[in-house]
């Protein structure tokens, strides 16, 4: 995903990592984001058949949507959206269709309402603070009866170290506060646990749900995509102008670790749940 809403401050939590002004440097961290997720999220979608319509939203770079089309054939329809299509116009297939589109505030209509065998997202929802439910109920309309609901989102404040004798642990902790960095920043570090229950409230039934996490070095592919987006949210605070001494000593804590191959750590726990439009 790429830009599911304006950028802002604390006190209206968004997307934060715009690629505006800076579409190299986003090109580069989501290429590192699907190098390191789209293995699981293959796996989680893998119940996709020929000759389905699938709708991808925040396709981000279009890995997914690319697949999907792979998947359902010359038959079978994608349908990529995001805000920002910099990097989906550069895909050319015959059965995905790009579109730009902002899921909470955009006609929903637009999207052919109740034509999809499957509508999937990854890494969007914790963003959209507050209208999450909103979301869900909106990407069900566009569902088929029997179609699948996919949805890909992380418990964000489980990156901790691991080792509580590395030189780094004790600093790196105070700061992150179990995770409650990000509440201060007004987002939700478990939200992704909640997915399941929220697609129940939207009335969807037949759920499923897994989760996963691993135990990486800092120097990782993880690591390294963990220190660009940890950089681009200071830049976000500077340019906001937020970037407060305080904060700044903050993140000098935070992005210290990723050039050192001593530090261990434990990513996201990323929360995979699916499940089914009543027929």
């Amino acid at each position: 995903m790429t830009n599911v809403g304006k950028s802002g401050n604390d006190a209206n939590p968004t997307y934060r990592l715009s690629a505006a002004g800076r579409e190299a440097a986003e090109d580069e961290r989501l290429r590192l984001l699907e190098t390191i997720f789209d293995p699981a999220s293959r796996r989680v979608r893998s119940m996709v058949q020929p000759g389905w319509r699938c709708l991808e939203i925040g396709a981000g770079r279009g890995s997914m949507a690319v697949w999907l089309a792979q998947q359902v054939g010359e038959k079978g329809h994608v349908v990529a959206t995001d805000n920002d299509v910099t990097y989906l116009e550069r895909l050319n297939l015959p059965n995905l269709e790009v579109r730009r589109h902002n899921i909470l505030e955009d006609p929903i209509e637009t999207l052919s309402l109740g034509s999809f065998n499957m509508v999937s997202l990854r890494l969007v929802l914790f963003w959209l603070v507050g209208r999450q439910e909103e979301a869900i109920r909106r990407m069900v309309q566009c569902l088929r009866p029997g179609g699948c609901l996919v949805d890909e989102d992380g418990d964000w404040g489980t990156v901790v170290p691991v080792n509580p004798f590395h030189p780094m642990y004790e600093c790196y902790q105070q700061v992150w506060k179990k995770g409650d960095w990000w509440a201060a920043r007004g987002y939700g570090p478990e939200f992704g646990r909640k997915v399941p229950a929220l697609m129940e409230h939207c009335g969807l039934e037949d759920i499923h749900h897994e989760a996963h996490a691993e135990v990486l070095r800092a120097t990782s592919p993880w690591g390294h995509w963990w220190l660009q987006t940890l950089e681009r949210w200071r830049a976000t605070d500077e340019a906001a102008g937020i970037l407060t001494e305080a904060r700044r000593e903050e993140y000098e804590v935070l992005t210290a670790p990723w050039s050192d191959a001593s530090f261990w750590f434990q990513t996201v726990v990323i929360h995979a749940c699916w499940a089914q439009r009543p027929t």
